[in-house]
């Protein structure tokens, strides 16, 4: 017998062992219960209701240095997911997004992810800075360039009608080549 017949013969009944263990459980929903809202969602409170902004685009020239729009911000699935929207808009770009914001119950962290109609996305964590009332929010996305970018947002929170922020876009996970900077200030409507 070759070694391959040998490694077959040898290995069939560890196989048939491993087979027969991996069948699925019958599932019993009767004992299944849903979990309580999650109390970190709570951070995102602020952010329920509909905006207003305006930024300053770090390093772009001209009447695209300046950028406007509308943001709306809502609970979603029984308020354990918040569902926003915004438009973006300069004289020579614009674009609209949409994303969610939620806590992630296993990996115990604050997750986001944005697509826009581009056919961009974006894809984050984030973390609250509770005393100081600051959101730093680190993503990995497609930029408006369509190159992939690594980036933070942060929001501080002034008053419940007022969010000042901040995006910093790289070209790389160590932050050596910059792409883009843009800041700017939410007004509740």
């Amino acid at each position: 017998m070759n070694t391959l017949g040998k490694v077959a013969v040898w290995s069939l009944p560890l196989v048939a062992l491993m087979v027969s263990g991996c069948a699925a459980p019958t599932v019993d929903f009767t004992t299944l219960e849903r979990p309580g809202r999650a109390p970190e969602l709570d951070a995102y409170e602020v952010f329920v209701g509909q905006w207003v902004w305006e930024a300053e685009m770090v390093n772009a020239e001209g009447p695209d240095r300046h950028w406007t729009g509308t943001a709306t911000w809502d609970w979603v699935l029984d308020g354990r997911y918040l569902h926003g929207q915004m438009s973006a808009r300069s004289a020579n770009a614009s674009f609209e997004a949409a994303g969610t914001w939620s806590w992630h119950p296993t990996e115990k962290k604050h997750k986001w992810w944005m697509f826009n109609n581009w056919g961009y996305p974006q894809e984050g964590t984030a973390t609250y800075d509770v005393d100081s009332r600051c959101w730093c929010m680190r993503f990995t996305s497609v930029g408006l360039d369509g190159t992939p970018s690594f980036g933070r947002y942060t929001m501080r929170v002034i008053d419940n009608d007022t969010l000042e922020w901040r995006v910093q876009e790289w070209a790389d996970m160590a932050e050596m080549f910059p792409k883009m900077e843009m800041r700017g200030t939410y007004k509740r409507k």
